[in-house]
């Protein structure tokens, strides 16, 4: 989860070690900061599981649930926005806030996919040349 936010802060590091004027410093710099966040990362995982449990020591219901919810969700927002489209008893309000609900819904389902043909994948690791 944190390795997924390092493009976005990427821009800073770059700048925060570019302050840095001896190469030698400036690359154990950056092996310290990949180490913190590797280590950040651990600690963020070990707290989600001892917070939410892992998923052998959880309920068999919960486990149907917490499955359940994301689709459930989506599945009704779709329907409520066809339902709207098709009959028209739906204000028009309430026919945009649909609109903009299924766009996150859907977006969140399918946005890395999509983010990922198009050529835009920020999970890899840029490699410098």
């Amino acid at each position: 989860m944190i390795q997924a936010l390092l493009p976005l802060l990427q821009p800073a590091i770059e700048k925060t070690l570019d302050l840095i004027p001896d190469p030698k410093a400036k690359e154990k710099a950056r092996a310290q900061m990949v180490a913190e966040v590797a280590k950040a990362e651990g600690t963020f995982r070990d707290f989600v599981v001892q917070y939410e449990g892992a998923a052998k020591d959880v309920h068999i219901s919960i486990q149907i649930l917490r499955g359940t919810v994301r689709p459930v969700l989506t599945y009704f927002l779709a329907g409520a926005f066809i339902y709207g489209f098709l009959t028209r008893n739906v204000s028009d309000e309430a026919m945009e806030m649909l609109w903009q609900l299924n766009l996150l819904s859907l977006g969140f389902w399918y946005g890395e996919r999509a983010m990922k043909n198009l050529g835009l994948d920020f999970g890899k690791k840029k490699k410098k040349d």
